[in-house]
């Protein structure tokens, strides 16, 4: 007679857990190129639009990118591939996002 052998496993996980560290903060945005990435949803490009028009009334020498103009594919909100976020994260000095509904 063959003998069974059962293994018992626990349905609760443990997720993988790494640190990271904050974002370096910065109060002068001039000469700067802040990335705007919006998702597509309703809305949120009006919001960029806005912030960035006023990013640019407070600090002269400001340069927005737009990435749903200059990539198309960074507007989705089923999350971005790693290169697309290698992209924003290669032509900007920060990122503002927004989603909207």
């Amino acid at each position: 007679m063959a003998t069974d052998t059962w293994e018992l496993l626990s349905p609760v996980g443990e997720p993988e857990r790494s640190e990271h560290r904050s974002a370096e903060r910065t109060t002068e945005f001039s000469g700067k190129t802040v990335g705007l990435f919006w998702n597509g949803k309703p809305g949120g490009n009006v919001f960029l639009e806005e912030v960035g028009r006023e990013i640019a009334a407070r600090h002269p020498g400001v340069t927005l990118t737009r990435f749903w103009e200059t990539r198309p594919s960074t507007m989705t909100s089923y999350g971005n591939s790693k290169e697309d976020l290698a992209y924003m994260a290669a032509h900007a000095d920060l990122v503002i996002a927004a989603s909207s509904d």
